[in-house]
């Protein structure tokens, strides 16, 4: 998958044109998008954000958020792998789809073979940030300060066996240096340890840390995907370093298997114009993602190789599901 981009409002309209109803318009049953996290979230925020325009789209059908939350989002995954693969169901997949199996757990799908991607929806930028006195302020003098230290280099993102905490695994891998990674529940409590000092490092969503870095509670070492960070633009990324070092949230939408080709096109077509449309930049421009979608088979080889990196990842840290 390229880098970051958004999709120009001229290709949102021409889309929109060209697709002017696809077949999920043309039924009158409802839409569920199935969302693994309780309501209220980010990922809720965003879903019926995209809800509302798609019914808008399909002359006023009923489009139904389904919130499914429970057991890293394992309970709605089981959930769409049994759904009817009509094109009326799909889920707000986020990195905990591609990660679980890499944690050699007993999942109840195949998540290969159960499920057939849909289009991307939206990345979310990740920051590796410090407390404010610590040592160091680029990768290359945290490299420094590691491999000097007595002992490993704490460190803490929103949870454990996420892509926050597993960017730090990955950074340690390719540095060549030991960190402990401190577990904490939800991003809140470790932001507010990480500004008092209590652990020195934190990778963190960037919409979340990037208050703290503006405020000077914090300070701002690197980015963790392919782009600069918005707003600071001149702090490289740790891919400056580490060619190819790559970690970004997402959320994407994902069917069960067996949708059949022209539903599937249709409304994969149908999500990323109104992903790429101006309503839906205008309504998540506070939530500081990136919007925009690409194609099922483009979706589905950027998540083949997501899947296969987390398992080197996991299998060389030897992280196991709890």
């Amino acid at each position: 998958m390229p880098k970051r981009r958004s999709t120009s409002f001229a290709f949102a309209l021409a889309l929109a044109t060209a697709v002017a109803t696809g077949a999920a318009a043309q039924d009158s049953g409802p839409v569920r998008i199935l969302v693994p996290f309780a309501p209220g979230g980010p990922t809720d925020v965003v879903a019926r954000i995209l809800a509302d325009l798609l019914s808008i789209r399909w002359g006023g059908r009923s489009v139904v958020i389904e919130n499914r939350p429970g057991a890293g989002t394992i309970v709605a995954t089981a959930a769409l792998a049994k759904a009817a693969p009509d094109g009326a169901t799909f889920m707000f997949v986020t990195n905990s789809f591609l990660i679980n199996p890499a944690l050699n757990m007993k999942l109840p799908y195949d998540t290969v073979k159960d499920f057939v991607p849909i289009s991307m929806i939206a990345t979310q930028p990740i920051a590796l940030v410090a407390t404010k006195s610590f040592a160091a302020d680029t990768i290359a003098e945290l490299i420094a300060v590691a491999k000097k230290a007595p002992a490993p280099l704490n460190y803490t993102s929103p949870g454990p066996r996420t892509a926050t905490h597993l960017a730090g695994e990955m950074l340690q891998q390719r540095a060549g240096i030991t960190m402990t990674h401190i577990n904490y529940n939800g991003s809140a409590p470790a932001l507010t340890d990480v500004i008092a000092g209590r652990v020195p490092l934190m990778f963190d969503v960037w919409h979340s840390a990037r208050r703290y870095v503006d405020s000077g509670d914090l300070k701002l070492l690197a980015g963790t995907g392919l782009d600069p960070l918005p707003g600071a633009e001149g702090k490289p990324t740790i891919a400056a370093s580490f060619p190819g070092f790559n970690v970004v949230g997402f959320n994407a939408a994902v069917g069960p298997a067996g949708i059949p080709g022209p539903v599937l096109e249709r409304l994969s077509a149908d999500i990323r114009a109104a992903v790429g449309s101006r309503e839906f930049a205008d309504r998540t421009a506070n939530l500081g993602i990136d919007a925009w979608g690409d194609s099922p088979a483009e979706l589905e080889a950027w998540m083949r190789g997501e899947i296969e990196k987390w398992v080197r990842i996991v299998r060389q840290a030897n992280i196991k599901a709890e």
